[in-house]
């Protein structure tokens, strides 16, 4: 499957979409969909069952260092509130070294997720965007 499949297939799956507008709302600087959600769902797509899988965590993951650490877990719980047939998982990039012994702190949601398989977002112009 290439990108632009999986992008399209991404495109399509209404829960993804949702999931992706609710991401963009908040407004976090360089928030990306990451880890487990899209495996799962490129996974499932591959395996012929539907893509989104309820179950499945919700990892959103961004990057600002104006974001305090207790922020962070404030906007997850509003997120949870707000969104609660999903499970939120929130990170912001800036503090994941402290919780990963010998990792260097990371410049940007990009770098990493160049330690990442997959992720993605929907642009503000509402373009698709992934990194693999």
């Amino acid at each position: 499957m290439t990108d632009q499949e999986i992008l399209e297939r991404l495109g399509q799956d209404q829960a993804i979409r949702e999931i992706l507008e609710m991401i963009r709302s908040l407004e976090l600087k360089d928030s990306w969909l990451a880890a487990g959600s899209v495996r799962n769902f490129i996974w499932n797509i591959l395996s012929s069952k539907p893509g989104f899988d309820a179950e499945t965590d919700v990892d959103v993951i961004f990057f600002d260092p104006t974001v305090s650490y207790e922020k962070t877990l404030q906007l997850e719980m509003e997120l949870r509130k707000a969104f609660p047939a999903y499970s939120w998982e929130l990170k912001n990039q800036v503090y994941m070294h402290i919780h990963s012994p010998n990792t260097q702190p990371y410049t940007s949601s990009k770098d990493a997720m160049s330690k990442y398989p997959e992720c993605c977002r929907l642009s503000v112009c509402d373009c698709w965007e992934m990194t693999s």
